[in-house]
């Protein structure tokens, strides 16, 4: 009868520990599943500049995170000199080629706001000049009139 307690408990227990293991895998395909079908259906170029940026964002703070870690396991000595100096280069290039990704897309949307700020001022002067053409017409059709 003992045993058979045991055993359940045992049991209870090594579902408890493993559970949160056997479900984290699961849970990150279909967070992947999920967010794959919205970006397929899009056009080439149509990505939309919040999800571009969220991913440059989780770049970026995945290297930081991945610094730091290194940094702290080489504080209390888990890391050994050469293997500590490996890992922060390649981290450090990770973090690099996310800023310089983000610095990028800042350009391109700097870009593109100067562009459509052009358009907006060219689209003005029109208006203008064609306000200016309405009136001097109106003038004319005014004086016509009398």
């Amino acid at each position: 009868m003992a045993l058979i307690i045991a055993i359940i408990l045992g049991g209870v227990a090594l579902a408890f520990v493993l559970y949160p293991l056997y479900r984290r895998v699961p849970g990150e395909r279909r967070e992947q599943q999920e967010q794959r079908p919205r970006v397929a259906g899009l056009a080439a170029g149509a990505i939309p500049s919040a999800v571009v940026s969220a991913n440059i964002a989780e770049q970026e703070q995945s290297a930081r995170t991945a610094l730091q870690e290194v940094e702290f396991d080489y504080q209390l000595g888990n890391i050994e000199q050469p293997d500590y100096q490996e890992l922060r280069e390649r981290y450090m290039q990770r973090a690099l080629v996310a800023l310089k990704s983000r610095y990028e897309r800042e350009q391109e949307l700097d870009d593109e706001i100067e562009m459509q700020l052009r358009k907006l001022k060219e689209k003005g002067a029109h208006e203008d000049t064609a306000d200016t053409d309405v009136a001097k017409d109106a003038a004319h059709v005014e004086s016509a009139d009398q």
